[in-house]
């Protein structure tokens, strides 16, 4: 009797372990938390209390650009294209709303770190990669034709060190709205993009026809994006932004060189009102700390 008490001892002693153990790499249900991320954990979410898990597979693949487990989940013609807008916000309905405001934003983001990345790596002349960026910038993505598929949010606790050491705790809701439109409108989307991104002033003929290349491309990569060619499209983007950097720090030394008020101006771009500086903030907040959440 002794004997077998002692072995469900021990076998309690594993699953014990093997449970602290399970615990200590994932603490919420499925996010894998970053030591880099101010130690940034998923609190709340929703329908948690029917057992949903704090990151569901489709809307990390969404986040990735691949709709097929979303489409597949929902039953929906797989000929639609989805998307997702995300922001954060104070309280769930703050960031709610930026999402739903925000999606226009983020749709050009996504189309603009294609523009650079793929256009900006072949352009020689150093003043058409800041051409092409400002022209980027300041171009909108129009949406018209959506449908709202559906909703999920989740409530993240951050901590981090202030300058003096003190520890800080944030509480903050990240919301994803998903949207869907049939393969036509966004074709549109992507013209019209194109077409208004080509008219910026200070791109030329040759920057143009670039630019216009991508319609194709746009319109095949809709929301089936392989995680290769995405990881290969960021660092693309990376690699042009830090050379626009580059050169834009030559150019701020020679526009304070020369007192050039007008060269500043130019290299600050168009500046955002407030309204949507607020939702332009939120949008990227809610993607830098998604990254580290899925």
């Amino acid at each position: 009797m002794k004997k077998i008490n002692k072995k469900i001892f021990t076998g309690l002693i594993v699953i014990l372990s093997m449970t602290v153990s399970m615990f200590a790499k994932d603490r919420t249900l499925g996010v894998k938390v970053k030591k880099n991320a101010d130690n940034a954990t998923v609190i709340d979410w929703t329908d948690r209390s029917l057992g949903e898990v704090s990151a569901p597979t489709w809307l990390k693949n969404l986040r990735r650009g691949n709709a097929s487990t979303f489409k597949k989940e929902w039953d929906m013609d797989n000929s639609r294209i989805v998307k997702v807008s995300m922001a954060t916000g104070k309280t769930e309905a703050t960031a709610q709303a930026l999402s739903r405001s925000g999606f226009a934003y983020a749709q050009a983001a996504e189309l603009n770190q294609k523009v650079i990345g793929r256009v900006g790596q072949g352009l020689n002349d150093e003043g058409q990669l800041e051409a092409l960026f400002v022209a980027a910038s300041e171009t909108k993505a129009e949406m018209a034709g959506l449908r709202e598929e559906t909703q999920f949010w989740q409530k993240v606790r951050t901590t981090k060190k202030d300058a003096k050491g003190k520890k800080i705790i944030e509480e903050k809701y990240i919301y994803y709205t998903v949207y869907s439109m049939d393969k036509t409108t966004w074709d549109n989307i992507c013209k019209k993009y194109l077409m208004d991104l080509m008219g910026g002033a200070d791109l030329t003929s040759e920057t143009k026809k670039k630019v216009g290349a991508l319609f194709s491309e746009m319109k095949e990569d809709a929301d089936k994006k392989d995680a290769k060619k995405q990881a290969e499209e960021e660092a693309l983007y990376k690699a042009q932004m830090a050379r626009l950097e580059t050169e834009r720090a030559k150019a701020n030394a020679e526009a304070a060189a020369s007192n050039a008020e007008t060269a500043k101006a130019r290299l600050e771009g168009k500046k955002l009102d407030a309204q949507e500086a607020q939702t332009k903030a939120a949008v990227e907040e809610a993607e830098d700390l998604a990254s580290y959440l899925m």
